[in-house]
């Protein structure tokens, strides 16, 4: 018999059952935790490998298209073997490209908040043709890399049917500028942003690049730009409307007066004349000798730039003959050497084909018997009527303002991820091995400074109210912590505004520590030139609009009104002023003595810090002050500005007075906003259908601002406050009245 192992249950007669088996340990905490942070650790790292090989990826495609793009010119080689067979390469593909400017279609702007501007494409009118939003500094930027660029040969502007959006005399010159610069390519600049002679260093080989422009027809402003141009060509019923600068002013008193609304306006300076729009209907003595002295001064300018780069002389009496005339036709034009020929439609896009057959064809014979370059030759001839100045056309293609704009700022961002992984590389010898050898830094490359000198430009763009100055104050308090800012360029390219928001500005800029350098845009005057006395260099286009050293206050009186209305309101005062900034109360003895002696508290502190910072005395300052404005170049004149020159004039100023090393980084402040503050901010959807419903409604800034004004008045929304002003501008004055700052 075979004996087998079973379980009893202490004879109670229940069956034998098996014996379970053994349940496995579990694995403890511990170990399953280190399980789980090997398994994390591998993905980790596979997911890091994967993004640095795309990061890599990226970057050396980024790199191939700017290569190719600037015809392997790009200074962003990974070393010097590499660069020069890059530059070996590169000798037989040379392009011959022109730069089209759309200045028919071209925004220029002292500042864009962000680079969202794209997205206010979005909108009902998507399908025509985009506006193009670039800052007055990308442009002459982008011109400055074209005149260095072999592959650009030439400029063409398209200027259609006028400018659709104004361009600011002070932008304009520096656009001019540029274009100079761009002409005189073949020579090296020592100062490129003036307006005076350059100084030439040495001779480059190559000849002069040719720049032209085309027009349906030109207002005087459109024309001023036009004329920096090589070739000025104008559409053969085009017109040349050269009727000069024109100044025009609103006047609301008797509007005012008939709504029962009375402005106590309190000032001084005869020449203190923004606050003329609310007490006159018309032009006073002092307003209409300062508006003559200043357009005659405009028009000086502008005319003088014209002849010089057109070659041309012309006497006052020819001067104001033309400015009588009125329009000129394209044949006069081009009896007056204003213009160079006068096409039917812009020839630009046939010479292009023609050059690329030609450049396709050589000399191949046609049934004629003439070889290929002398047949398209005499058939543009025969379309265009074509005179000498498409000789030195040699372009086959057309590359767009968008395009050469976005490959600069992709080069740009090369050059810093270069800078990035180059120090990278100085941190350790394996780092340095494994980015040498995919690429990403030079084998052998000077060592890159730890710390890099810099020039900060700080941009006053607008009327100084409490927001901007909140923006600026909030800038220049993180330039004065960082040390290896070296220099600040105040940029100003504001009428003025508000006393409190311009004074909170000046105070701020008076404990920076660090030099500062002006350089004053389109306008730089009172509340902008206010700001501008703690700079120890000011610089100005020779149109720029300045001065403006006075101040002004405003009671609004609307006890009429309310009268007429039947509307009556009653008060306790706890003391002689506590409702004299009431609206509704009429002004008393007692409150216009209060306003007066503010008034005059504030202009003779104005004299005074313009009389430190200039050194002057404070009766040479009220010569020059009581509100007067004055041009760029009248200013210098004066001693109100130091040098006449542009933005880039001034940072090569600071760069070669406060900096020591060759390479200085410019930063640019206010910092521009990032998708985040886009999509929750005033650039928001809802900022955008704003801005859509506005340009609906295509009304003036001016007058949307007087219909604005009188909807408060019906609806009683006066804001009790102060109205104590620096500016030379009707509607910033409204603006702030309003609270619209």
């Amino acid at each position: 018999m075979v004996s087998t192992n079973v379980v009893t249950n202490g004879g109670n007669g229940t069956p034998p059952q098996p014996m379970a088996p053994k349940k496995p340990t579990p694995p403890s905490f511990a170990l399953r935790a280190r399980n789980f942070a090997a398994k994390s650790l591998r993905f980790g790292s596979t997911v890091v490998g994967i993004a640095v090989a795309a990061n890599v990826a990226s970057h050396i495609y980024e790199l191939n298209q700017v290569d190719t793009f600037f015809g392997g010119n790009n200074t962003d080689s990974s070393s010097d073997k590499e660069g020069a067979q890059s530059d070996d390469k590169s000798k037989g593909k040379s392009k011959k490209s022109v730069l089209v400017l759309p200045f028919s279609n071209l925004k220029v702007v002292e500042r864009r908040s962000g680079d969202f501007d794209d997205l206010k494409r979005l909108g009902p009118d998507r399908d025509k043709q985009p506006t193009i939003v670039l800052e007055a500094k990308e442009l002459v930027k982008i011109i400055h890399t074209a005149a260095s660029d072999p592959n650009i040969t030439a400029l063409h502007a398209d200027f259609g049917e006028g400018m659709r959006f104004p361009c600011g005399l002070g932008h304009m010159e520096e656009i001019r500028n540029a274009i100079r610069v761009f002409n005189e390519s073949h020579r090296r600049h020592r100062d490129p942003n003036t307006n005076h002679n350059p100084v030439f260093a040495m001779q480059r080989n190559g000849d002069p690049k040719q720049s032209y422009a085309f027009g349906h027809s030109f207002q005087w402003n459109e024309y001023f730009l036009a004329s920096s141009f090589t070739h000025v060509h104008l559409q053969s019923r085009g017109a040349l409307h050269l009727f000069g600068v024109t100044a025009s002013n609103i006047f609301l008193r008797s509007a005012l007066e008939k709504y029962g609304i009375k402005a106590h306006v309190f000032k001084h300076g005869d020449y203190k004349t923004a606050p003329n729009m609310f007490t006159e209907d018309k032009y006073s003595k002092p307003h209409l000798e300062a508006v003559k002295s200043m357009t005659a001064s405009l028009n000086n300018t502008m005319f003088s730039c014209i002849e010089k780069a057109r070659d041309l002389s012309f006497d006052s009496v020819m001067r104001k003959s033309m400015f009588d005339y009125g329009s000129l036709s394209a044949a006069n034009g081009a009896d007056l050497g204003l213009i160079d020929a006068m096409f039917p439609v812009d020839p630009l896009l046939s010479l292009l084909y023609a050059n690329k057959e030609v450049a396709a064809g050589g000399k191949e014979k046609v049934e004629d018997g003439k070889d290929l370059i002398k047949a398209k030759k005499a058939k543009l001839e025969e379309i265009f009527g074509l005179n000498k100045s498409f000789d030195k056309f040699v372009a086959t293609e057309q590359v767009s303002l968008v395009k050469y704009h976005e490959m600069m700022k992709k080069k740009a961002k090369l050059e810093e991820r270069r800078k990035y992984f180059t120090k990278l590389a100085e941190s350790s010898t394996a780092a340095s091995l494994i980015l040498s050898t995919i690429g990403l830094a030079p084998r052998e490359a000077k060592l890159l400074p730890s710390k890099v000198e810099k020039v900060a430009v700080v941009t006053v763009d607008g009327s100084i109210g409490s927001s901007l100055s909140y923006e600026i104050i909030e800038s220049l308090r993180k330039i004065r912590t960082d040390d290896d800012v070296k220099c600040l360029v105040l940029r100003v390219n504001s009428p003025g505004g508000s006393v409190t928001s311009s004074e909170a500005i000046l105070e701020e800029l008076k404990i920076l520590e660090k030099p500062i350098i002006c350089s004053m845009s389109n306008y730089a005057a009172s509340g902008g030139y206010y700001i501008s006395t703690s700079c120890e260099k000011m610089f100005a286009n020779p149109t720029t609009i300045t001065g403006s050293i006075g101040v002004f206050g405003i009671k609004l009186d609307a006890s009429k009104w309310a009268k007429d209305y039947g509307i009556r309101t009653d008060y306790y005062p706890h003391g002689s002023h506590a409702a004299s900034l009431n609206p509704l109360v009429p002004l008393t003895p007692r409150t216009k003595g209060n306003i007066t002696r503010l008034i005059a508290g504030h202009y003779d502190y104005f004299k005074n810090i313009v009389a430190n910072g200039r050194s002057m005395s404070v009766d040479e300052v009220e010569q020059v002050a009581q509100g007067r404005v004055w041009t760029g170049e009248q200013a210098k004149e004066v001693g109100l500005v130091d040098r006449l020159g542009g933005l880039d004039r001034a940072v090569s100023y600071a760069k070669s007075t406060h900096t020591k090393s060759e390479s200085v980084d410019v930063e640019y402040w206010p910092r521009k906003k990032g998708f985040w503050d886009f999509i929750s901010g005033k650039e928001s959807l809802a900022g955008i259908i704003s801005e859509a419903v506005a340009l609906v409604k295509n009304s003036s800034d001016e007058t949307d601002s007087i219909v604005h004004l009188f909807n408060e008045m019906s609806e009683l929304k006066f804001a009790e406050r102060p109205h104590f002003m620096l500016t030379m501008d009707e509607k910033t004055a409204l603006d702030l009245i309003l609270g619209r700052d």
